[in-house]
This record gives C-alpha cells, sequence and structure tokens, in this order.
C-alpha cells in the first residue's frame, strides 16, 4: 500500500540520490541560460567588438558590415588546410565578432573575425571553451556518452523527487505561504523550512526541468540501441567553399525578410550548404533558427526552403521543449527569471541534504 510514510522515503532516496547532481545542474544551468553573454564578459575583444571601431593604426570603416566573403577569407587564412564546418554572424548582436568553425588536425577551432573591419580578433579550441565545458558537464558529466546516461536517470530522480514531495506536502502546500520561514528556530528547522518554502515556489520549474531533461536524454538511449541519427563513421573530403555573399543574398530571395544568421557548410560532397536565420514573423518558441534554405553545394541550386512554422509536430516539441528548458523564448525577462529558479532549486537542493545530514 502506498502510505505517506512510504512516499516521503521513496521522496528522501531520490533526493538524496541526485542531490549533489541536482546542485551541478543549476549551476551549470545558470551559465548555460546566459551562455552568450558570459562567454562575451570572459573573452572581450574577442567574442566582443565595439560597433564601427577600428583598431589602432587602422582607418575607422563606420558602422557598415564587411561582406561575409572578407570575413570567412580572413579566417581561412589563419588556417588555410582546414575544412569549414560554419559560419555564425550574429547579425543581431553589434558587438558580437563573426565566428567561423572549422576542423584542423580533428581539433574544432573558432576564429573570430571584427564585423567591420575583418582583422581577426583572436582563435581558441571549441572544446577548451567555457561555455562549452559548461554544457557538456550540465548534459554528460564531461563523460560522453555514459554521463549523457546517468544525467537521464538524474532527470528521472528530479521529477520523482518533485512529485513524491508535492504529494507529501499536499496538505499544506500553500500553507508554506503564511508559515514562511522560522528564522529563530533550530537549524534542522529553518532547513525544513527553506526547503518547502522554496519547493513550493520552483514546484513547476523543478517537475519541467526533470521532464524535459529527461526527453533530452532519450536520444542517448536510441543511440545506444541504434534507432537515433547516426553519426558519420568515415571522413569525407567535403566540397571547397570559397564564398558565401551569393547564397546569402539568394536565401533572402528564397525568404522575404529573413536575416541570415548561421551557414552550415557540407559535411560531405553529397551534403547540402544551410543558410539559417530568422524573419519578423519567427515564432521564437520553434528554436534559435525558424527558417532556413538548402544549396546543393556542388552545383548551386536551390534545394529546399524551410520553414520551421511547418514543420512537423516531433521538430516543433523537441524545439518548444529546448527554448522552455533554456528560457530563451522570453529574452532577458525569462533568462533572469530562470536563474532565479535554478537558484531557488539549488537551496531545496541543499537543504534537503542538510536536513538529512542533521537527522541521520
Amino acid at each position: 500500500m502506498l502510505t505517506d510514510k512510504l512516499v516521503f522515503r521513496i521522496h528522501r532516496l531520490l533526493g538524496l540520490t541526485a542531490g549533489l547532481f541536482i546542485l551541478m545542474l543549476t549551476l551549470t544551468g545558470s551559465v548555460l541560460v546566459l551562455d552568450s553573454q558570459v562567454d562575451g564578459w570572459l573573452n572581450p575583444g574577442v567574442v566582443t567588438v565595439a560597433p564601427g571601431e577600428a583598431r589602432p593604426g587602422e582607418a575607422r570603416p563606420g558602422a557598415a558590415r564587411q561582406p561575409a566573403d572578407v570575413l570567412l577569407a580572413s579566417a581561412r587564412r589563419q588556417y588555410p588546410s582546414a575544412t569549414l564546418l560554419n559560419m555564425r554572424l550574429y547579425a543581431g548582436e553589434p558587438d558580437r565578432a563573426t565566428r567561423v568553425e572549422l576542423k584542423e588536425k580533428g581539433e574544432r577551432i573558432w576564429v573570430y573575425v571584427n564585423p567591420y573591419t575583418g582583422a581577426v580578433t583572436g582563435t581558441r579550441e571549441r572544446e577548451k571553451a567555457f561555455v562549452r565545458r559548461m554544457r557538456e558537464l550540465h548534459e554528460s558529466l564531461l563523460w560522453e556518452p555514459y554521463g549523457g546516461y546517468i544525467m537521464g536517470l538524474v532527470g528521472l530522480c528530479l521529477l520523482g523527487s518533485v512529485l513524491t514531495g508535492a504529494w507529501y506536502y499536499r496538505k499544506s502546500l500553500l500553507g508554506v505561504f503564511s508559515m514562511g520561514v522560522r528564522w529563530n528556530k533550530s537549524r534542522r528547522i529553518v532547513y525544513a523550512d527553506l526547503h518547502k518554502y522554496l519547493g513550493v515556489v520552483a514546484l513547476l520549474f523543478m517537475t519541467w526541468m526533470g521532464a524535459t531533461g529527461v526527453f533530452f536524454h532519450w536520444e542517448h538511449l536510441e543511440r545506444s540501441f541504434g534507432n537515433g541519427p547516426q553519426r558519420p563513421k568515415t571522413e569525407v573530403t567535403p566540397p571547397t567553399i570559397t564564398t558565401v555573399d551569393a547564397y546569402l543574398t539568394r536565401s533572402q530571395q528564397a525568404i522575404p525578410q529573413l536575416t541570415p544568421d548561421l551557414i552550415a557548410f557540407p559535411e560531405a560532397p553529397d551534403r547540402p550548404l544551410v543558410v539559417r536565420g530568422n524573419t519578423p514573423e519567427s515564432n521564437r518558441m520553434l528554436g534559435r533558427f525558424t527558417a532556413a534554405v538548402e544549396f546543393d553545394a556542388l552545383t548551386g541550386a536551390q534545394q529546399k526552403v524551410f520553414r520551421a512554422e511547418e514543420a512537423d509536430a516531433e521538430y516543433k516539441l523537441e524545439h518548444v521543449f529546448e527554448e522552455l528548458h533554456f528560457g530563451r523564448f522570453g529574452g532577458p525577462v525569462t533568462q533572469i527569471l530562470w536563474i532565479v529558479m535554478a537558484l531557488a532549486t539549488a537551496v531545496v537542493s541543499v537543504t534537503g541534504l542538510l536536513i538529512w545530514w542533521v537527522k541521520r
């Protein structure tokens, strides 16, 4: 029989099992909510630029951006034998350097180019970037693919802990707001009050984080059983791309009012070159990029026009979940709210461990 006592034991077991993992997830997740901003703060002068300003000794170019071909050529001169992977234009961020990702001797390299001067501002290995390491820690404990399986189980533990806690305290959930936190009581009572109060405040947030976390890690299980998307097992030589401006112009002709933001270069001769971006009518809930045009990399012929609003239900569901998971859909307002909720979740996790420690 499922008694309240048994439910509490399950709640405690799941919480203790996932407690430290959840603490790590809330901290790394807070970084990822602001990944672009954090990267800029940590790498000023490389990732960020002053719009329209020239470097010492250079002519002032004004606020006009250089053609994408000029920026690409600057990056290619740094690594002439590297394979092009993608080019991020950051069209909506005037203080952001254009980023070209290349692959050289098995290493993925980010080359940053000032979009106003065409000068390279810096280079770095992608896997050593702080925000990249935080994402890998958040998703797979820096131990792919096995860490991903562990984090999927952590998501289940978080979801189970939240649901069992809500059930156990179901009769007094809203009562925590009238009682508050009794700071003048013993440590155990303070920990318990904080745990319950913030647990109710962040109840829906924690439920959603647990559910979407499990959803995202399901792909790891699919791939392990051969049902998910498979990565190429052998290296192939992609076609050489030397110009992109023509593709950008044609993509804007194919999708009126498109603002191109990412160029994905073909990984193999039979793969397309893809220009991704957004339009003023784009639904931000459907992902970071909601429109795309594909071109045959060998002939230049347009192959496909994609709009997220016309995609199937599975595509929409995946991207809505991602936007809601990381709080990007509402800009700074939802980003700040998500960080506050993540920190509340961290306190819930820590106080749960402290309650167990004091009572053990």
